[in-house]
């Protein structure tokens, strides 16, 4: 049983540890996602040291245990010379109405650059959500975006 719960020790302190080593965090959005059935919440954010852009969408699907969360990362400018943007790690989570992490996923772009001016770059993730008693907020839901323009 403590082998068991050294290793989930060891997992989660190696995604704080890449959080604090790694690549700069430059989007942190938080937004309350309706628990309605379909469009819960959208969201557009300027990516942090730079003129790229995040948008996004949480849907929740049929049902109601699931959400789907859709990322697009998009880089136009009129500049004449411009650094790529780096994703080097993504990171979204959904919290219940008090806060607590309910589930969570990791997505590695595979350190795929996003030009200026090209084509946009398209994730997706689908997570649990927590019931939400009739007459509550929703939920939370949460982006984190790891990189650097290089």
């Amino acid at each position: 049983m403590s082998a068991i719960v050294a290793i989930a020790i060891s997992a989660f302190s190696s995604l704080a540890v890449f959080a604090q080593d790694g690549e700069p965090l430059q989007v942190d959005i938080r937004l309350r996602v309706k628990r309605n059935h379909g469009l819960g919440a959208l969201f557009e954010h300027q990516i942090a040291g730079g003129a790229a852009t995040l948008s996004g969408q949480v849907h929740n699907l049929p049902g109601g245990e699931t959400a789907l969360v859709m990322l697009q990362f998009d880089y136009r400018t009129n500049a004449e010379i411009a650094l790529d943007e780096i994703v080097s790690r993504i990171i979204v989570s959904i919290e219940d109405s008090s806060g607590n992490e309910f589930s969570i996923v990791a997505i590695d772009p595979n350190t795929i650059p996003l030009n200026p001016n090209r084509v946009p770059l398209h994730y997706s993730a689908t997570l649990y959500t927590p019931k939400v008693a009739r007459g509550e907020n929703g939920y939370i839901a949460r982006v984190q975006v790891y990189g650097n323009y290089e």
